[in-house]
């Protein structure tokens, strides 16, 4: 057996656990394009901060809470597929994944009182998805760098060869909720949620190069095969804070303000990797690595929400804009861990974030026309998440086109269904792939909410 060592660049070098997942990238992307929950909410666009008036209230706007009348159960699930179609030196690859999931069960109650109103909810929400997926294929004339020492020499093994790569990602961020609204006058309600996040991200990672077409054949360095496959999972939690008001204007106008305080993210990892070097003679030489771990924190910046609605008969018409300033994400860094290099080496994403990184500002906008004869709510909206990255092309940010109805099944019973389509573009490359790839996303979500109110 020919016994190799691995050389390859920085991406490929774990120090003390440190996996890929502490870059400002992944700071960034935990609730970047969060587009949250609610069956109508997301038909109507996600236009909602000036509309909440159900148990989805409790994350778009908490004083809306106050305009739910009796008892409401609420109860959500998604559909997803995900389609990635890839170009890599010069080759397209076509690749589909399908994620189902609970997506909410929540209760909200309207207590008696002798005036004004008081409503509080509470339930399990998830609002935003990890799920996504890549695979790509294509001859590469590039170098990638890869080496392996042989009995003292370094032999290359970058370039012109077949290279195949395949990225998943699994999981999602949830939200357990409790919230309250209270009419502090006939005209201005005022809210307030706690929220307790948790979450998950189950990463794959698998690369392959093929000498298909044999330009490594001198022995000992007639590499035929190399594999590398690469795990990281990610576990999230936090608590967080959001406050609202809602004011009921004449001839039917609603304005609404929510702002969702800062939160701090505590993040665990636990990363695997695993390599195998097959020669032309069938010799093989595995290497399987033990799981490392680390945990750190993410600080992402406070947003203000803020909308409006108006009624006019059976039409409601809605819109509304949420501000983030990205570039105030960082990695909260302990005092005591400055003189730890894989610590240190966080703040320096910290400057690339403040550096990379700006505020943005998104906006939805969705409407609602409830059809008499029919006894059926249908609803449209659109929506933006502009990229947060600064100097990017238009064809970067995330556009959502939304439709939905509403069906009043009996006296309690409503059924809701949203459809969600989405797509943009981007550019990925790691190391191991120079050259690039183009990604052309699209996405496709069906929602379905059952709501019994008595």
């Amino acid at each position: 057996m020919r016994f190799y060592k691995f050389l390859t660049l920085t991406f490929c070098i774990m120090i003390s656990g440190l996996a890929q997942g502490q870059t400002a990238v992944d700071a960034i992307r935990i609730v970047e394009n969060e587009i949250g929950f609610g069956t109508r909410a997301l038909g109507m666009g996600g236009a909602y901060a000036g509309s909440a008036n159900d148990y989805s209230a409790v994350y778009w706007n908490p004083a809306g809470l106050a305009d739910v009348r009796g008892t409401s159960f609420f109860g959500e699930v998604s559909h997803l597929s995900f389609n990635n179609d890839a170009t890599f030196s010069g080759t397209l690859t076509e690749d589909s994944q399908n994620y189902t999931r609970l997506r909410s069960v929540g209760i909200a109650y309207a207590f008696p009182t002798y005036q004004g109103s008081f409503a509080m909810g509470f339930g399990y929400n998830r609002v935003k998805d990890f799920d996504q997926n890549l695979l790509f294929s294509g001859f590469n004339q590039n170098s990638n760098g890869l080496s392996f020492e042989i009995d003292g020499t370094d032999y290359l093994f970058d370039q012109d060869v077949d290279q195949f790569e395949q990225i998943s990602d699994d999981g999602g961020l949830d939200q357990w909720n409790i919230g309250a609204g209270v009419a502090l006058s006939p005209n201005f309600n005022a809210g307030v949620t706690a929220t307790v996040w948790s979450g998950s991200s189950d990463y794959q990672f698998s690369f392959r190069q093929e000498d298909n077409e044999n330009n490594f054949s001198q022995f000992p360095a007639d590499f035929d095969v190399y594999r590398l496959n690469r795990t990281l999972i990610t576990d999230y939690s936090a608590l967080s804070l959001k406050f609202g008001g809602m004011f009921h204007m004449p001839s039917g106008l609603q304005l609404g303000v929510a702002v969702g305080l800062p939160v701090t993210f505590h993040v665990d990892e636990t990363f695997t990797e695993s390599d195998l070097l097959i020669f032309d003679d069938g010799t093989e030489d595995p290497i399987d690595g033990d799981p490392s771990f680390f945990e750190y924190e993410v600080q992402t910046p406070l947003y203000l929400d803020a909308g409006a609605s108006i009624s006019l008969s059976d039409l409601t018409l809605a819109g509304s804009i949420r501000y983030r300033d990205w570039s105030q994400t960082k990695f909260n860094i302990d005092s005591d861990l400055l003189d730890n290099p894989d610590y240190v080496d966080l703040l320096d994403e910290n400057r690339l974030i403040s550096q990379d990184y700006e505020a943005t500002m998104q906006y939805n906008l969705g409407g609602e026309l409830f059809l008499r004869g029919f006894n059926t709510k249908v609803r449209a909206g659109y929506a933006v998440f502009p990229s947060p990255v600064k100097n990017t092309e238009l064809d970067l940010d995330r556009k959502y086109v939304t439709a939905g109805l509403g069906f009043q099944i009996d006296r309690f019973v409503s059924l809701d269904v949203a459809y969600l389509r989405s797509n943009w573009e981007q550019e990925s490359e790691d190391n191991f792939t120079p050259g690039g790839t183009l990604e052309e996303i699209t996405t496709n979500k069906i929602l379905v909410g059952l709501n019994y109110s008595f």
